[in-house]
């Protein structure tokens, strides 16, 4: 195990966490702990979106230092006269990173290897290894070489970023990189839910605890109810696994064969992932990246939220905003449509209307129901403005990456939405506990008690409508629009219940709505891109909402044994997080530590198990070739396979790499690309080979495997201007002199 790797990486990602309290302090100058919950992710921004300008002429080591210097400067400068931090919360925040940080490192020390099947591996190292072997941005894309990456590499550039700093071997900085997130991501949702918990009276260790614990070890309702299954006598568990579209023989548990996949697929069609198991599967995926950049997004609007009557603080919508929507979108460019309407339910839903963002001499006069028409309106040409600022901050992005993309995604309607029980399953858990929050919430109103009773009635007429017609988003996660607006509209009811608003607008929009792109038919990437956004809204909401059932910290423990229904609460709460944490966490990590050997996160791992002769060649390749020259080896007409693996674990390009390349970039192109390398392996004739070479610059032939399967026994040893450069019983690696082929 690398110890010290480990040691490394905590003690920069501390160090940066401490260097970005004074900014997050100035932006949230209430929280306790100064910020730190979100001063990490602050951080990243204020570093990256610089790094992306200045990477255009250079990118490595001095230039990341000088960026983080100047950042020091301003953050010491800003820390002048003292910090106004609460140790005690500090201490938490630290102890919820640290702890985070760990955890996730041991999951990846039992599984370290990058593997082409089961998730998108092959493609998240490879571009973090095209960006650490160039020299400038955009990376060179290492399954199409010669042309830029046409995808969304933000989270990607910050892993680069770190491994840069750390100073560490990237093939073992891939699952310290995955792990940073993890704890940038848990720690963020933590600090929410406890600052909002305070806000609120609540217990805020509670409301953080339970956030945390939503965000990081929970899963959808699947795995308890296959525990229920499991348990129950088989004619009612038939019963039960009908009711919620399961077959009965993959809803019984057997713990010797329990995968973790399942749960990630509920809804028919679509991709229902939730942290856990994203991180379990260990995919360094933009989904999984953003989620640092959404919570300072987050933390912006919350600032803007409780500045009130503070004009001036509250124009961080057009000054702090725009930078980290705009790294939302270089990180994953899903999110930034969530950006927008955040920033939107922000100005429209914030106690302060959002007119008093003018001029006092510009701004109109209105009061009553006109008021409460025009809000979302003035709100939504308030918001406008920000997203061309945003495409300014990372203009770099936009132009190399976002614009050449564009064109291959249409947006499309009426899908094919979700069967009830599916659905009930992966959102049912929030949307029960938003119910009864927002109930208890209606009935402190004046007449409170008949208005709880018609909110709860309207959703079980929802429901009944849900079923008879399959509309079951707008059915179950319609009325908490609905309610939920109109609780902020009548009283303070907190950043939460805006948080609640907007996750189930996104899951009711995705019924309806959705991108379609080459990556799925259909709505299949929409609903999993925008349900991993929506669990990490809900994940906050659901931890205040959750502290808000349990005792205020002032009572004490006999009144709790006296009050039954306080008790009940306490009962249901604890219930319900264990039902989502325990069942699949502890048989998904008994299963994953079963099989673990010694630990390690060594990202050649896999390919040394069971890909020797590949994996010596391809660590050759890594330590003995400087730079990016272009390789050619055989392209992959499937993806998820074991293909062009010399690219894709070393970041060296090849001409045609996998499939995957073909829905970003010109698929002619790429098809022309694929024939002309199978033409250059099998041609008899070794000056149209050499035409070939020429034609697309190759330094490198790669022979392996694959590569005789396809094309039979070949050398090209005897022909001018090629040498073998490395050889062993599986692999050939040839040298290719343009020189000589010239000559």
């Amino acid at each position: 195990m690398e110890y010290a790797v480990v040691l490394v990486w905590w003690v920069l990602l501390v160090a940066l966490l401490g260097l970005g309290v004074p900014v997050a302090s100035r932006l949230l100058p209430d929280a306790r702990d100064g910020g730190a919950f979100v001063a990490l992710p602050l951080v990243v921004v204020c570093v990256t979106v610089p790094v992306l300008w200045l990477g255009r002429v250079s990118f490595g080591l001095p230039m990341v230092l000088g960026v983080l210097v100047v950042f020091a400067g301003v953050s010491l400068w800003l820390a002048r006269n003292g910090l106004d931090v609460e140790r005690r919360a500090l201490a938490a925040t630290l102890g919820v990173f640290s702890v985070a940080f760990l955890f996730l490192i041991a999951v990846r020390a039992a599984d370290p290897g990058v593997y082409a099947g089961g998730g998108e591996k092959f493609l998240d190292y490879g571009l973090l290894r095209s960006l650490l072997r160039g020299d400038a941005l955009p990376p060179e894309d290492f399954w199409f070489a010669g042309e830029h990456v046409v995808y969304y590499y933000g989270g990607h550039l910050v892993a680069a970023i770190f491994t840069t700093l750390a100073g560490t071997d990237p093939r073992f900085a891939y699952g310290p990189a995955l792990a940073s997130f993890y704890a940038m991501a848990v720690t963020a949702v933590f600090g929410f839910g406890r600052e909002l918990a305070r806000h609120r009276g609540y217990r805020p260790l509670a409301g953080g605890v339970l956030a945390a614990l939503l965000f990081g070890l929970a899963s959808n309702l699947r795995p308890p109810v296959r525990v229920v299954v499991t348990l129950l006598p088989d004619g009612v568990g038939h019963w039960l696994a009908d009711l919620v579209g399961v077959p009965y023989s993959k809803a019984v548990i057997d713990p010797g064969t329990f995968s973790y996949w399942p749960a990630s697929r509920v809804i028919p069609g679509t991709i229902n992932e939730f942290p856990l198991f994203a991180y379990l599967n260990g995919d360094l995926h933009a989904h999984m990246m953003s989620v640092t950049v959404l919570v300072a997004a987050l933390a912006v609007l919350y600032a803007y939220w409780r500045a009130e009557r503070a004009w001036r603080r509250r124009l961080l919508v057009y000054g702090a905003f725009p930078p980290v929507l705009g790294l939302l979108l270089a990180t994953n460019t899903w999110s930034f449509p969530t950006g927008v309407g955040l920033a939107w339910l922000a100005l429209a839903l914030a106690p302060e209307p959002p007119w008093t963002l003018l001029p006092a001499r510009v701004r109109p006069s209105l009061a009553g129901v006109r008021a409460e028409i025009v809000r979302p309106i003035v709100a939504l040409l308030l918001v406008l403005p920000a997203v061309p600022l945003a495409l300014a901050w990372t203009w770099p992005f936009v132009t190399s990456v976002l614009l050449a993309g564009a064109s291959k995604q249409t947006l499309a309607v009426l899908p094919e939405r979700s069967p009830l029980g599916p659905f009930v399953l992966v959102h049912g858990a929030f949307l029960a506990t938003f119910a009864a929050y927002l109930a208890r919430k209606t009935a402190r109103d004046r007449d409170g008690r008949v208005l709880a009773a018609a909110v709860i009635a309207a959703l079980l007429a929802f429901a009944a409508f849900g079923w008879l017609f399959d509309l079951v988003g707008l059915a179950l996660a319609g009325p908490l629009v609905a309610v939920g607006w109109y609780v902020l509209r009548r009283r303070d009811a907190g950043y939460e219940t805006m948080l609640v608003v907007a996750g189930a607008g996104l899951v009711v929009l995705v019924e309806f709505a959705y991108l379609n792109d080459a990556a799925g038919a259909g709505r299949f990437n929409t609903v999993f891109k925008t349900y991993a956004q929506v669990w990490v809204l809900w994940a906050i909401a659901g931890g205040v909402a959750l502290a808000g059932f349990l005792p205020h910290a002032r009572d004490r423990l006999d009144s709790l044994r006296a009050d039954r229904a306080t008790a009940l609460r306490v009962a249901l709460v604890v219930l319900l997080v264990c039902s989502l944490c325990v069942p699949y966490a502890s048989l998904s990590l008994s299963r994953h530590f079963a099989d673990m050997g010694d630990p390690s996160l060594d990202a050649f791992e896999t390919a040394e198990d069971y890909h020797p002769h590949e994996a010596a060649a391809i660590e050759w390749m890594d330590e003995n070739i400087d730079g990016q020259p272009t390789i050619v080896s055989r392209p992959s007409s499937d993806i998820y396979q074991w293909a062009n693996p010399a690219s894709s674990l070393t970041g060296i390009p090849t001409v045609a790499g996998w499939v995957h390349a073909r829905n970003y970039h010109d698929s002619a192109v790429y098809d022309r690309r694929a024939r002309d390398v199978n033409f250059l392996y099998t041609l008899d004739s070794a000056e149209s080979r050499a035409v070939l070479l020429d034609y697309y610059d190759v330094q490198y032939i790669y022979y392996g495997p694959l590569e005789r399967d396809a094309y039979g026994s070949v050398s090209f040893a005897s022909e001018p201007g090629i040498r073998v450069a490395y050889e062993n019983e599986g692999v050939t690696v040839y040298a290719v002199n343009q020189s000589a082929l010239a000559a």
